[in-house]
């Protein structure tokens, strides 16, 4: 994803610093599976294998058709853009028509007047072309597709050759890195002229190397001429200084440089607070953009909550990368949480955030997200691979999944040795930071499941919500406060009808405490746990395989009845808080109709939702949360105790207080459990002795 902007608003790009310390690294940087393409990028693509769209071709979202259709009608020496759409209230945007840039009636001309002379170039007015292609979105299987539903490809004007398409304006577009380069040389003095040259000069090529114009050159540096960037930057801070007045729960802190000039400032909302206390265990920090105009790199706080929903925690806005600006970042952070550290934290690989971290949260495990790994080995390693780059990705992935740490080590050393990569910086790099991305050194350490692709496409939406055109710092922070808003709103979980699989006691029982989208999670696990053979040991452990894999490894599951404790060797529960598949087969084995409550974590249950229970699942979630309170108090007199005085007390409050019709019940509770406090304590034979897991 790379956000562009038009050139009289905020302009946010990819920060191009590769932890080798060399800036040309990130320039074709790949994202997830594929490549990365920058919308100013897109429209360059060169790929002769480009096909002409047709009747029933399928696409993930419309911007996919339409970079297709983009990179079809460059080849072809025309441009397109996005004509129309229809949209209603049940399915949003359901048609979308791109159309020929020269699409629609012609216009009139202009009469010359005396004097003025007709320019010889190709018109790029409208002059009736029909050439136009129509996508509608279905939903199947619950998965959206864009289909092709019409494509005509009849035009009635010339097409343009290569080296005159690149003129038109949609494909003059600066990429991201230029614009940065061109901003570097001109606060060094260079002009237009010299900043063509040298661009020039580090592609390698001529003028077709380049996809725009001076024309275009100059029209940025006006535009970033225009914006008065100190004045803005200390408007956002009136603006903090302006909610702050209205909101005391709202928190802002900032520092001031020597000029007395606006150098750093970070914000967050009560809701993000109040989220943070319930879902900030695992935290994301993003700092993948950087707004060029405003010099300022951007950073986001993320978590994910019980219903699987990214959650907004804070925002910050630093004047440089360092690991000084990164660490004064995550201290105000934790001001903002009242010094709570989460347990883990996921980043980007950065060398100066890796410092930040290990100095402010020594005891936060910190975790580079794998799709910011996979991302950039394309950029890293295509090139000195060549053609053995996809074998050395095959045995990447397998590396990256195993579970012994010395295993990996010495299997990692013999595939440099293979790929002769023993000099190869980025390699050198990988393994000295393997213990924050590799699963063998993060496995067991609590990650709430937002190491996920889903989670990734999630802050990009996020992302490209707030990174939309502004004009100024004031109107981004607006964005942010409407868009955390309504993300940090969004965590009621829908009603859904629940299915029951496999109608097994222990999934019915998990149905009514955790959420839809927990119980999901483990319902599948329950699923698989039925094709799985469990095989006891000497030692009292069981070995656990598919039914189909008896020869492989498996895994080894540890079951320690007194306690009724479940370990498991794949680390499952705790990097996540679900119980695996091998652990639900053993449980099963052991006549299980319910599962531990220690095993259903608050943190996926019911009761943990940041909105309030409607009426119609208020019962359902008072259950949850009752039986929660009767798991942790029974295995002390003294919990038994505090339970008994608090819950006699609120009972007694709350019989005194109005009911619906006005009228007040006034019925004093008074129990007659003291003699049978023992008897509930000593009933261990009956009940278990469940510990509290919450996972942060």
């Amino acid at each position: 994803m790379a956000i562009t902007k038009p050139l009289n608003g905020i302009c946010w790009i990819r920060r191009q610093r590769c932890p080798c310390g060399e800036r040309k690294c990130y320039i074709r940087c790949g994202e997830g599976k594929g490549k990365e393409t920058s919308s100013s990028e897109v429209a360059i693509v060169e790929d002769d294998n480009v096909v002409a769209p047709y009747v029933g071709q399928t696409f993930e979202t419309d911007d996919e058709a339409f970079e297709y259709y983009s990179n079809f009608a460059r080849k072809n020496g025309f441009a397109i853009r996005r004509e129309s759409s229809r949209s209603n209230d049940e399915r949003g945007v359901y048609l979308r028509v791109f159309a020929c840039h020269r699409y629609g009636p012609e216009r009139n001309r202009r009469k010359l007047g005396e004097g003025e002379r007709k320019r010889e170039k190709k018109t790029l007015t409208a002059c009736g072309c029909e050439a136009r292609m129509y996508i509608l979105k279905k939903v199947q299987e619950s998965f959206v597709r864009w289909t092709i539903r019409q494509f005509h490809n009849e035009h009635n004007h010339e097409l343009l050759e290569d080296d005159q398409v690149r003129f038109l304006p949609a494909y003059r577009k600066i990429p991201d890195g230029d614009r940065e380069r061109i901003l570097s040389l001109y606060k060094a003095g260079c002009s237009v002229r010299h900043i063509l040259k040298v661009l020039l000069l580090e592609k390698g090529g001529g003028a077709s190397q380049l996809p725009f114009i001076d024309r275009d050159v100059r029209n940025f540096l006006q535009s970033y001429k225009k914006v008065d960037r100190e004045i803005d930057a200390g408007e956002l801070l009136n603006v903090c200084k302006i909610v702050k007045e209205r909101d005391v729960d709202f928190s802002y802190d900032y520092t001031i440089e020597e000029n007395s000039k606006l150098e750093n400032i970070a914000w967050t909302y009560v809701d993000s607070k109040r989220a943070y206390r319930t879902f900030g265990d695992v935290v994301g920090f993003d700092v993948t953009y950087r707004e060029m105009t405003y010099d300022r790199v951007l950073g986001v706080w993320f978590g994910k909550d019980n219903n699987g929903e990214t959650v907004f925690f804070g925002c910050v806005l630093l004047r440089d990368e360092t690991s000084q600006s990164f660490a004064w970042a995550l201290k105000v952070f934790l001001r903002f949480m009242q010094g709570r550290s989460p347990q883990t934290i996921l980043t980007d690989i950065d060398l100066g955030l890796q410092d930040a971290i290990a100095s402010v949260l020594p005891n936060t495990k910190h975790v580079i997200c794998a799709w910011h790994i996979v991302s950039k080995l394309s950029s890293w390693l295509s090139f000195p691979l060549g053609a053995q780059f996809e074998e050395f990705k095959g045995e990447f992935d397998r590396l990256y999944n195993l579970e012994n740490k010395r295993d990996f080590d010495a299997q990692w050393n013999q595939m440099i040795t293979r790929f002769a990569l023993g000099s190869n910086k980025h390699a050198s790099i990988l393994f000295a930071h393997r213990a924050s991305w590799a699963q063998p050194y993060i496995r067991g350490h609590f990650l709430a499941k937002m190491m996920s692709d889903q989670y990734s496409k999630s802050i990009d939406a996020f992302l490209k919500r707030i990174l939309t055109s502004q004009t100024c710092l004031e109107s981004f922070f607006e964005q942010v406060s409407a868009v955390a808003s309504n993300k940090n709103e969004a965590g009621e979980e829908k009603i859904e009808d629940i299915q029951i699989k496999t109608a097994m006691p222990v999934e019915e029982h998990a149905s009514g405490i955790l959420t839809h989208y927990a119980f999901n999670l483990l319902q599948h696990e329950i699923v698989l746990s039925m094709q799985c053979a469990a095989v006891e040991t000497s030692h009292g452990s069981y070995t656990v395989h598919h039914h189909k894999k008896m020869d492989s490894k498996g895994s080894v599951v540890n079951w320690f009845p007194k306690d009724e404790k479940i370990y498991c060797s794949c680390k499952e529960f705790e990097a996540s808080g679900i119980l695996c598949r091998h652990a639900l087969r053993v449980l099963a084995l052991k006549n299980y109709f319910q599962l531990p409550l220690k095993y259903l974590p608050v943190r996926w249950r019911q009761e943990s939702s940041l909105v309030q229970c409607s009426d119609d699942n208020w019962s359902q979630a008072f259950q949850s949360l009752t039986s929660a309170l009767y798991a942790e108090s029974i295995g002390a007199k003294e919990r038994i105790d505090y339970v008994h005085r608090e819950l006699t007390r609120i009972l007694n409050h709350v019989s005194t207080m109005a009911t619906d019709d006005g009228i007040s019940l006034n019925l004093e509770y008074r129990p007659q459990m003291d003699a049978s406090m023992d008897d509930v304590a000593n009933d261990n034979e009956c009940h278990s002795t469940w510990n509290s897991v919450t996972l942060g």
